[in-house]
């Protein structure tokens, strides 16, 4: 990096960050720690305490790093945790149903695709990472709305005719709040034929360390190959993954990013 883009005073404030990362410590300590000098550290320290990212309690306590600096780690880490311990359900239900597997997750009041495995299929369907799922419409995110607090819901709805994709789509609200409240009854959502003509999904949601929906897996088949039995199939592999999941974020501690931004 060409010398005159490096910012020294930035390049000072992160060596502070990192000392206090050892614990709490007194001025002198930091400044030993660092090689800086006590004015300069005390300067540092000053501003980073305005802005929230060390803490004092008192004018001899010794400084510790803040909740802020946990909070910008721990959304910074979302899609790398998720996604890491999804994958490998991603990879068990392409292999156990022979058919595309999909990940979906809650930011920013959207539903976006973060991940998927596909199929060997030659016929199959093919999403895009990064694309937004219609909470009313798809399985991803229907299996998200159907947990989220119904003000927060109509408020991510908007106003106004719900979008149709197809003659299948659901356009009514009353009807749409039908099909959640049998999400929730049944633990998973469909998308059957509901955006794109000749497509069947099936998704489940996925909860937090906190049980707050966070995201969710689904399956995607052809209509042509979805009997009866491989529905029932498609559906119990979904639910099972997504529970698995969850039960895996619990135990890691993940609690979702999306929440804070949101309330």
């Amino acid at each position: 990096m060409p010398a005159r883009n490096h910012v020294e005073v930035v390049a000072r404030a992160f060596r502070v960050l990192e000392a206090l990362s050892d614990g709490p410590m007194e001025l002198g300590a930091i400044a030993a720690r660092t090689g800086l000098g006590k004015s300069t550290v005390f300067r540092l320290l000053y501003t980073l305490r305005e802005l929230g990212y060390v803490e004092q309690p008192g004018p001899t306590a010794p400084y510790s790093l803040s909740w802020k600096i946990a909070k910008l780690a721990r959304r910074a880490g979302t899609d790398r945790v998720l996604g890491e311990l999804a994958r490998p359900h991603l990879l068990r239900l392409r292999d156990e149903l022979d058919e595309s597997a999909w990940l979906a997750e809650f930011r920013r009041g959207n539903v976006v695709i973060s991940g998927g495995v596909l199929s060997a299929q030659k016929l199959r369907l093919s999403l895009d990472v990064g694309d937004t799922c219609p909470l009313h419409a798809s399985a991803l995110g229907k299996a998200v709305a159907a947990w989220l607090p119904e003000g927060l819901r109509r408020k991510l709805l908007g106003e106004g005719p719900l979008p149709r994709f197809t003659r299948r789509t659901i356009t009514s609200r009353a009807r749409l709040e039908q099909e959640l409240k049998r999400v929730r009854r049944s633990g998973y959502s469909l998308n059957d034929e509901e955006t794109i003509e000749g497509a069947f999904l099936a998704g489940a949601p996925v909860f937090d360390a906190e049980g707050r929906i966070c995201a969710a897996i689904s399956v995607s088949a052809p209509k042509p190959r979805v009997t009866r039995a491989r529905r029932k199939a498609i559906i119990a592999a979904v639910r099972r993954a997504a529970a698995a999941l969850t039960r895996e974020l619990a135990e890691v501690g993940f609690v979702s990013a999306a929440w804070p931004r949101l309330e």
